[in-house]
């Protein structure tokens, strides 16, 4: 999370330079690395709030920034830098590798922010509902699988895969479909907290679900236990349901 890291020490540096300057990092922004066509995260902050890749990987819990930080939880020193970065035609220069581009916050960038951080491109299951099944609390533990198809930047290191098909990733690696035997916890699926959640792409082949669903209740897990990310691109609303 290199760009995390930047932007603490930019935040740092701008709680002591002109307001203008601060009210410049407000908006809604790609990160990306030189030379990477994808980019690798995406940070939204608003004049008193911070969050980064906030559909993916559990994380995007917003951050209090501004005043609202003592100065001793934001310098990372080892990574604090010029207070001399850049904004310009929507483009802020993090160092020589990293960069950010500001997006307008629309259906597209809602959609495309459901990727952020992942090795595989995600549209997610849309609906008109505005309740889901899921009912978050602090007692529910979460595993998550990604089901998607690859990036550009991906597919430089899983050459013998294609752009055309579908693959699961879990944690950091793409993996095959039998492969999740191994990353479920063996020990607690009978607990009814654990819910399996599921970011899969709305065009993944309903074969190739029912296989993963298949593989997911050998472990041991019940289907009231499996959950869809679901999205509501009008209100820009997100959740998780059970498939029917």
């Amino acid at each position: 999370m290199d760009g995390v890291k930047a932007f603490l020490a930019t935040v740092a540096i701008s709680l002591f330079s002109c307001q203008s300057k601060e009210d410049q990092l407000i908006g809604h922004w790609h990160e990306y690395e030189k030379g990477n066509p994808d980019f690798i995260n995406c940070h939204k902050i608003t004049d008193s709030t911070y969050s980064v890749d906030l559909y993916t990987y559990g994380s995007g819990e917003p951050m209090k920034r501004g005043t609202e930080i003592k100065k001793s939880e934001i310098a990372i020193q080892e990574y604090v830098f010029s207070s001399n970065f850049s904004i310009s035609n929507n483009k802020l220069i993090i160092n020589d590798s990293i960069y950010w581009i500001k997006q307008e916050d629309n259906e597209q960038t809602f959609i495309a922010d459901f990727s952020a951080g992942l090795l595989v491109n995600i549209h997610p299951f849309e609906t008109n509902a505005t309740e889901f099944d899921y009912k978050k609390n602090t007692k529910h533990l979460e595993v998550l699988i990604y089901i998607g198809t690859l990036k550009k930047s991906t597919l430089t290191s899983y050459k013998e895969y294609n752009s055309k098909e579908h693959y699961i990733q879990l944690n950091d690696k793409i993996v095959n479909v039998y492969d999740i035997k191994s990353y479920l916890d063996y020990g607690v699926h009978h607990d009814e907290r654990i819910k399996v959640v599921l970011h899969t792409d709305k065009n993944t082949p309903k074969p190739f679900l029912s296989q993963i669903e298949t593989e997911i209740l050998n472990c041991g897990y019940k289907r009231n236990q499996i959950y869809y990310l679901t999205v509501n691109t009008q209100k820009k609303l997100y959740g998780y349901n059970n498939r029917n």
